[in-house]
């Protein structure tokens, strides 16, 4: 759930997200060893945020698709619209009962 689990960061994690990609810009050569604090908040802000977890929990069939699709096109990705359209719906619906 990698890819997704950047754009449910970017969603519930702006703050952190923010301050690790600014860090990323500032320091390009060195980020990895620069930005190691801000990349932990990130995390933890990610494995605590309650909605992220209820997504990965609920909507995992339709993102295995989904990802299953990704994997056999990867040349092709527009492909699998539909089996992230339904991913993302899902999500939604999730993260509409969690606010």
């Amino acid at each position: 759930m990698s890819n997704i689990a950047a754009i449910l960061a970017e969603k519930h994690c702006q703050k952190y997200t923010k301050g690790f990609t600014d860090c990323v810009a500032e320091f390009p050569d060195t980020w990895h060893l620069d930005c190691e604090n801000q990349r932990l908040k990130l995390q933890r802000c990610f494995q605590s945020n309650e909605t992220v977890i209820k997504v990965k929990e609920k909507c995992d069939p339709q993102f295995s698709i989904y990802e299953d699709c990704i994997t056999r096109n990867p040349q092709e990705m527009e492909r699998c619209t539909s089996e992230f359209q339904k991913f993302i719906s899902c999500a939604d619906r999730v993260a509409a009962k969690s606010t």
